[in-house]
């Protein structure tokens, strides 16, 4: 499976995913199997008091790709599309995902383009444990813990470039005794 990135305006995700579909549709032919996804993170948000579920974007303006057919010679007729700023490149001008980026496209990919909220166990004084969910195979390093909003501070590659992200998690109880008593 060969995994791409394709940048985009950033809030214009949607709008370039569909118009992404009928461009592939038309230069490959509806028997390739393309996917196109929007990586999001379901957040817990707090309105009023209460908890809700929220999608916000992890990669605001990046749209996930993956083919088996080899897209590279489509690069230059992507970019044309309105709002569309081309295929994430490698150094060497390549395409194709690789090493961390190819791993982090697998891990949503794995995902279906949704990371939900993970369960964990955290102890003061001790590090974080993610017993069950997405997070449980990430690749990043968590670097903060938000009790109240249920998050974590993530750490991963992406691009090159180290990135941080607030990822969303349940905090459960462990040994009887409740996050609020740690």
């Amino acid at each position: 499976m060969n995994y791409y990135f394709i940048a985009c305006r950033t809030g214009g995700e949607e709008r370039m995913r569909s118009h992404l579909y009928k461009f592939f549709g038309r230069e490959l032919g509806e028997e390739w199997m393309v996917e196109i996804f929007i990586p999001m993170r379901r957040m817990i948000d707090r309105r009023k008091g209460k908890k809700i579920m929220t999608d916000h974007p992890i990669l605001p303006g990046y749209l996930l790709v993956s083919s088996e057919e080899d897209l590279s010679p489509l690069g230059t007729e992507v970019h044309r599309l309105p709002g569309c700023y081309g295929f994430l490149k490698n150094l060497d001008k390549t395409i194709e995902l690789r090493g961390p980026d190819y791993a982090y496209a697998s891990w949503i990919m794995h995902n279906k383009g949704t990371i939900k909220p993970s369960k964990a166990v955290f102890k003061k004084g001790e590090p974080i444990k993610i017993i069950e969910g997405p997070m449980k195979d990430f690749l990043g390093t968590i670097t903060a813990v938000d009790y109240r909003h249920s998050r974590v501070m993530v750490e991963f590659q992406f691009a090159e470039v180290i990135r941080r992200v607030s990822m969303p998690v349940e905090f459960v109880a462990s040994d009887g005794v409740g996050i609020g008593e740690y």
